[in-house]
């Protein structure tokens, strides 16, 4: 018998499929053959037969294993192969040769046992983590991010150069995504700092980057894919504590020996699994724990920090004393961060042909949340908690009615409760731009009527049907949306100083808050959404060299629910955007996506292949910029928004009258044809076996705009003129009154879509399973991404004012995305010792390198009158004659025009992007931090312990990140700019005589700040107790 397994990526995200041929020994196919798969661990069986070619096809198997295959024919010899495992999304593909029963053969031969590149199902670009890697690989925060990081193409979140929020996350075939889009981690719970589950609940991750299954969609980024695990008909379990401290992580920091503060950081937690009843139903439970506590740095007054102590002290005294109001902490803070998390599920065997799972997921967490830099002071009671609790309900029936017909069926249902708790008493928030730093306090601005409720259905089905050489698949995905958003902006005021002069003086430069309009004090957001997917694809066999796969997806959003109407904003802006309604919504447009992917391989043992394929993706946006448009219709709320107010208000309920006659309304807008995001992606790679059985692979994914966001201030007059001087940039009116088109209103929105952008990335790795366990792999991929707005914020206003531009705000430029990848580099490598019968110790290693993430030069304050603060792209002098620098006080010294250049030209002159660009404007993201390199280990020593028939295993691990740190201080440095952007140069104002602009410069500042707790290696240990 010969037999050939070979492994495959295609099918659904929740099972895997086992596909072959069985032939005799003369290469002639055997019709009507009978292949059975039994999963071991729980006798679920899987039957079929073979077609007029000796083919057979099982679908909607469950993954992992081990699986044992038998074949028989009549007269010949029953086959047996054991210890076939089934991967995540893959079809694995066992060819089967037999022999007559006259016939002995003297051994087997197995060709390929395990070959997850070579096959004919491999179009595009994608990673599996098997449930071995997840044990192995080291990790800290036990999160999916741990190891979606193994993906080429992929850093940190961001897939592909994209958003995270563009990215679609499913766990057992359920959408486990922030749909809303205000978690940083893309899933619930993220605002919280918690995991959506537990790690030892998943059995297996995929990454998806350029799948041309169209059952896979809702991304324009990338698709990550999980399933949980499952009980077996033996007991097993484990239970485990992982922790790390102040005393298990570096003391060296630039040169200095010294001692994180204190923090702690535990997880622990106990999963048990077994049959309910032998061969019939199996449960699984998990319950696991989190609890952290954090220091908060850049204290004043410490060497890491440019505001003086003595500064921060006189502010919070005078609150206190004026006000009546106390700041909070401006010196050590403790952050905490807790979660609970329990999951359950129960499997079904309903017969040979129906497989049912059930499965619940909770998690309960908060996270205080607080944030400092080193020129930025916030003190204490600026801070909030963040509260979130999800409950995640899945049902999913397999069925196989015949050799030709399967069936995958999927219910789920998500619920979701996100709140903000305020740290202190209710205070305006007090914004200081102060030349020595940025001084803040009061209630967060965004935390004090900050709710969100989320209810999400869902129902998938997928039906195939195998027809000869051709598989094709019929289905549909659907998922129902309920959201309730409480989001009221600045509803306790905020207010922003020039300076602590101006601060103590009472003179604001600006104010803005949001009031209701309505008799409910805080008005929600209430709306339903949907968004419809049907599908068709046909995976055609046209050889066996190759293979075809042609789909075609279309994907329909639907709004049922619609904001008040606003006829008042209609008759004012009939003009300027006749037509724009703020009752309509962006539903009703079908969006098509068809797809094509190919794998050819011209030689006979498969040690060459050519793959790839070019379609459409259709992805989400964020519902929180679509509950914009439902609050902000000018109906609703009022909002306060004047420079130079007469008088600082701090009554909470009299805010509204701080702008005495300039109360306005803001509205938020979505275009008519408004298009959910899409991109054209194409792939192209090869795989070729190297001397030495080495793998390489080359791959290259390029991704063209087709339907992106940009967003446009209808209430933003013309320019006025230029900037007298060599930043010659468009300015506008000075006043608010002219500068807005109608002054009924602060800001009109429009959420619009731009066909600009585009994303590439190319890929060269290197693969080599030894044949002594010993596993390595590297890859490197060079990455470019533009856009014209990479929505990184949460509100319309926010993702317009703060899009970094030189001239026209409502015109932004293709420039760099803040997800441009640049260069990456990841590898890894892993061995196991066995000795004696009772130890093992393994060993594994884990290495990123990687090209600064980029940020952007700003001017600090409004240059161009624009109304914006934060997105006036900077002009790099060549010289001293192109700035006007104006003297400024830090402290009780003044500093003069004459020191602040010398300082700003040795900061530009050792800054590689700003002195190559003197003369040009910074680009937006144009500027990166210092490349990386981080090493990540973990040790693992297990002791096997004889309890009876069974063997127990006491496990110990060690992981440790940044080893290299470890090995020597000045490695490992990892490295951030707050916000992606760094505001060098503060606008003073005019000049008198010539109107130039003016700048200071405090010769403190940095291009980019060093990560006190990152750059350290941290080690973290492990204990756990396995049973089986």
């Amino acid at each position: 018998m010969v037999l050939t397994v070979q492994y495959s990526w295609a099918q659904g995200n929740t099972t895997a499929a086992l596909i072959g041929t069985v032939k005799d020994q003369s290469g002639t196919a055997l019709p009507g053959a009978t292949v059975i798969a039994v999963h071991t661990p729980t006798s679920t069986q899987y039957v079929a037969g073979t077609d007029s070619d000796g083919r057979y096809n099982i679908q909607n198997m469950r993954v992992g294993g081990p699986y044992t295959v038998r074949t028989s024919y009549i007269g010949y010899q029953e086959q047996v192969v054991e210890g076939v495992m089934l991967s995540l999304g893959q079809t694995a593909r066992v060819d089967i040769t037999l022999s007559e029963d006259t016939r002995q053969l003297s051994e087997v031969e197995v060709v390929g046992e395990k070959n997850d590149v070579f096959n004919q199902d491999r179009t595009g670009a994608a990673t599996n983590v098997s449930r071995e890697q997840i044990e192995n690989l080291p990790t800290l925060s036990r999160s999916l991010q741990d190891f979606t990081r193994l993906t080429p193409q992929a850093s940190g979140n961001s897939i592909a150069g994209s958003s995270n929020r563009y990215n679609n996350i499913t766990i057992d075939g359920a959408v486990n995504n922030d749909v809303f889009g205000l978690a940083s981690s893309g899933t619930p719970g993220g605002g919280a700092g918690t995991q959506p589950i537990s790690l030892d609940a998943i059995e297996q991750i995929q990454v998806v980057v350029a799948p041309y299954d169209v059952k896979l969609g809702n991304f324009t980024g990338g698709g990550i894919n999980a399933v949980t695990r499952s009980g077996s008909n033996d007991f097993t379990g484990s239970v485990y504590a992982f922790g790390r401290n102040e005393k298990t992580i570096g003391k060296a920091v630039e040169g200095e020996r010294v001692r994180a503060d204190e923090f702690s950081n535990y997880q622990y937690g106990v999963r048990v699994g077994g049959p309910i009843l032998r061969d019939k139903v199996f449960f699984f439970f998990n319950y696991d724990a989190t609890r952290i506590t954090e220091p908060l740095r850049f204290a004043p007054g410490s060497a890491e920090s440019q505001i003086p102590l003595g500064a921060a002290q006189q502010l919070a005294a005078y609150v206190q004393e004026t006000y009546g109001y106390n700041v909070g902490s401006f010196g050590a803070f403790d952050r905490e961060t807790n979660s609970d998390k329990f999951f359950a599920r129960l499997d079904f065997n309903i017969s040979d042909q129906h497989q049912l799972t059930v499965r619940h997921n909770f998690v309960d967490a908060f996270q205080d949340e607080f944030s400092r830099s080193r020129s930025f002071l916030r003190f204490g009671n600026n801070a909030y908690q963040f509260t979130s609790s999800t409950n995640s309900s899945v049902v999913e029936l397999n069925s196989r009615f015949s050799n030709e017909i399967s069936n995958n069926l999927i219910l789920g249902y998500s619920r979701i409760r996100d709140q903000r708790a305020i740290a202190g008493d209710l205070f305006p928030q007090v914004t200081i731009n102060d030349p020595i730093g940025t001084f803040e306090f009061g209630a967060q601005r965004s935390s004090t009527a900050n709710e969100l409720d989320q209810d999400i259905f869902e129902i998938t089905d997928n039906f195939t049907y195998i027809l000869g050489r051709h598989n094709f698949t019929v289905g549909t995905h659907n998922e129902f949306f309920k959201f309730r958003n409480l989001f009221i902006n600045n509803a306790n005021g905020r207010w922003d100083f020039n300076s602590l002069e101006d601060f103590y003086a009472e003179r604001a430069s600006r104010v803005q808050a949001t009031y209701s309009l309505t008799d409910d004090a805080r008005p929600a957001a209430e709306f339903n959404a949907m968004q419809l997917g049907f599908y068709i694809q046909d995976e055609f066999t046209a050889s066996e060299k190759l293979k075809l796969t042609l789909g075609l997806r279309a994907d329909l959003p639907v709004f049922p629910d619609a904001p008040p109407r606003n006829q008042k904003f209609e008759n004012d802006f009939a003009t300027v955007a006749p037509g724009l309604r703020t009752d309509r919504t962006p539903g009703g447009n079908i969006l098509w996506a068809p797809r094509f992917g190919f794998n050819y391989t011209p030689t006979e043992d498969r040690s060459f292949q050519v793959r790839g394929g070019t379609g459409i993706f259709t992805g989400r946006v964020p519902f929180v910029w679509l509950s914009n448009q439902f609050t902000n219709t000018g109906t609703i709320f009022g909002t306060v928004f004047q420079n130079n107010p007469k008088e600082f208000i701090t009554d909470i309920d009299e805010q509204r009258n701080a702008g005495a006659s300039n109360t306005t309304v803001e509205v938020n807008v979505v275009s008519e044809d408004f298009k959910l995001p899409q991109v054209w992606r194409s792939n192209l790679a090869f795989d070729y076996t190297l001397p030495g059985e080495v793998v390489l692979t080359v791959e290259g994914i390029y991704s063209k705009t087709l339907n992106d966001v940009v967003y446009r201030n209808l209430n933003l007059t013309a320019p006025v003129g230029t900037l007298p001087g060599v930043d010659n940039r468009n300015v506008y009116a000075s006043s608010s009154s002219e500068r807005r088109v109608n002054n009924d209103y602060t800001n009109v929105i429009l959420l619009d879509n731009t066909n600009k952008g585009y994303r590439y990335s190319l890929t060269g790795q290197l693969r080599k399973d030894f044949i002594n366990g010993l596993q390595t792999s590297i890859a490197y991929t060079y990455g470019e991404s533009k856009d014209v707005n990479s929505g990184t914020s949460s509100t319309a206003l926010s993702n317009w004012e703060f899009n970094q531009i030189v001239n026209d705000p409502n015109n932004p430029e293709l420039g760099y995305s803040r997800y441009d990848l640049r260069h990456r580099i990841v590898g890894t490598t892993g061995y196991t010792f066995k000795y004696g019968d009772n130890f093992s110790t393994g060993i594994s290693l884990f290495y990123q390198g990687q090209s600064g993430l980029p940020f952007t030069y700003l001017y600090s304050q409004d240059l161009n009158n624009d109304a914006n603060r934060g997105n006036d792209l900077l002009y790099i002098p060549r010289d001293r004659s192109e700035i006007n620098l104006v003297p400024f006080k830090s402290g009780d010294v003044t500093i003069s025009p004459d020191d602040q250049w010398t300082a700003l030209d040795a900061f530009i002159a050792n800054d590689d992007y700003l002195s190559a660009n003197r003369g040009s404007y910074a680009e937006r993201h144009g500027a990166r931090m210092p490349w990386t390199h981080q090493f990540d280990l973990r040790l693992l020593q297990d002791f096997y312990i004889n309890a009876g028939e069974k063997k127990h295993t006491l496990q110990i691990t060690f992981d440790v990140f940044n080893v290299g740190n470890l090995i020597n201080k000045d490695w490992g440095h990892q490295y951030f700019v707050g916000n992606s952007a760094n505001e060098i140069l503060r606008y003073a104002g005019r000049d008198k005589v010539t109107n130039e602009p003016t700048f200071t410069f405090n010769p403190n500042s940095r291009a980019y700040n060093l990560s006190q707790f990152d750059s350290r290696w941290q080690g973290q240990l492990g204990v756990r107790y396995i049973f089986n």
